[in-house]
């Protein structure tokens, strides 16, 4: 069987860039691992001047050329490029992992097609709109909320990461909805413990920006250390997306004196991400709007307990109290709590880690999503009219 899928992959090395890539890169392999399959990835970025095609781990990388800008027009041109270079590779079927541009060529390939939806749109828009984001911002998510109700229309099968999301489009689209959740690459179930005698360590996966709520963590970090003052937090991701709420964040840091327990760390290699969550006592993800995030289910594989916020698709991830400790976004009293339960109650902390282990060995392994995948591809393909 020959698959193209569609999505953000990483071009060079090992450096993945959100939990999308993360899913695609750990599916590609996983599928190869199937037998049988000639697996091609198809990507746009701005990091080639032209079109390219690489071998790369057994599989076909297509590198397209990113147009950027205008976004309403160069939108559009991105997704015939994906198109045309879907003909060119004539896959059996055509799995996008996005209900933009990726899901627009997919859905025009006139193949049998699938979409992933990593995101809900029109949800994070909201979340957008009430954070007061400037007019640019603003216009950009109303067209991208279009261009997802478009892509809906046309679908025939779209891959749900989370009950959540097959809850939130199930009014929005005719397509059937599968429930598929994301792969978890093998070496998070198999790290060790952070080393004894380590300060204590609070793990932030996430990009800076209003919608992942840092700042609202930073303020309710603070608060923590009052009762474990050796503790740390580290904060892995881009900052450069959102500058002026970086900045925001790092003077908030200065302010209070917090230089030497806060680590901004920037975008890491998987190796590297792999050993901060080792090195880690709990992740903490409190933020305002949230579908499957990869973030907690890597924490999950590697039996630390996670601080949530009660958002989205967070609650399928975790029962609170059982798997970790799940808060409000806006209450930064609770999250300080929460942070100083599991920094100072190591018994709590292993047991919370243990259980979420067991249910990532359950949901989250890449051989299982891979054959539950292909098995998807199989009734789609035989299925299609």
């Amino acid at each position: 069987m020959k698959v193209a899928l569609l999505g953000w992959y990483p071009l060079h090395g090992s450096r993945i860039k959100g939990g999308p890539e993360a899913v695609i890169v750990h599916l590609a392999q996983g599928l190869l691992r199937q037998g049988d399959m000639d697996v091609h990835v198809v990507i746009c970025t701005d990091q080639v001047a032209q079109d390219s095609i690489v071998q790369r781990d057994g599989i076909t990388l297509h590198a397209l050329h990113l147009r950027r800008t205008p976004r309403w027009t160069l939108l559009r041109a991105n997704a015939r490029a994906v198109r045309r270079a879907v003909a060119a590779i004539a896959p059996d079927i055509v799995h996008a992992h996005s209900s933009g541009f990726f899901g627009d060529a997919a859905l025009a390939s006139g193949r049998p097609a699938l979409l992933t939806l990593h995101g809900i749109v029109w949800r994070e828009a909201e979340v957008a709109r009430q954070q007061g984001l400037g007019w640019r911002r603003r216009l950009s998510w109303a067209y991208d909320v279009w261009y997802e109700r478009w892509c809906l229309r046309r679908a025939r099968d779209i891959v749900a990461i989370s009950p959540y999301v097959q809850d939130a489009y199930r009014g929005l689209t005719q397509a059937r909805l599968h429930l598929v959740e994301n792969p978890v690459g093998e070496a998070y179930f198999h790290l060790p413990a952070a080393p004894p005698g380590d300060p204590p360590t609070v793990l932030c996966a996430a990009r800076i920006m209003p919608r992942k709520n840092i700042l609202a963590l930073l303020q309710a970090f603070a608060l923590a250390r009052q009762d474990a003052p050796e503790a740390r937090l580290r904060i892995v991701g881009e900052s450069n997306s959102y500058p002026d709420y970086a900045a925001h964040c790092r003077q908030f840091v200065q302010q209070h004196g917090l230089e030497r327990a806060v680590d901004f760390v920037g975008w890491l290699d998987e190796a590297q991400v792999q050993d901060e969550y080792s090195r880690s006592a709990a992740l903490a993800l409190v933020s305002w709007q949230e579908t499957a995030p990869i973030a907690i289910e890597q924490a999950m594989a590697a039996g630390r307990p996670t601080v949530a916020s009660e958002v989205g698709g967070v609650r399928h991830l975790l029962a609170d109290g059982q798997a970790g400790l799940l808060v409000a976004p806006d209450d930064t009293p609770g999250i300080a709590a929460a942070l100083s339960r599991l920094l100072r109650d190591a018994d709590l902390a292993g047991r919370l880690g243990q259980r979420a282990r067991s249910e990532a060995l359950r949901r989250f392994q890449v051989d299982a999503v891979a054959a539950q995948t292909r098995a998807l591809y199989e009734q789609v393909i035989r299925e299609w009219p």
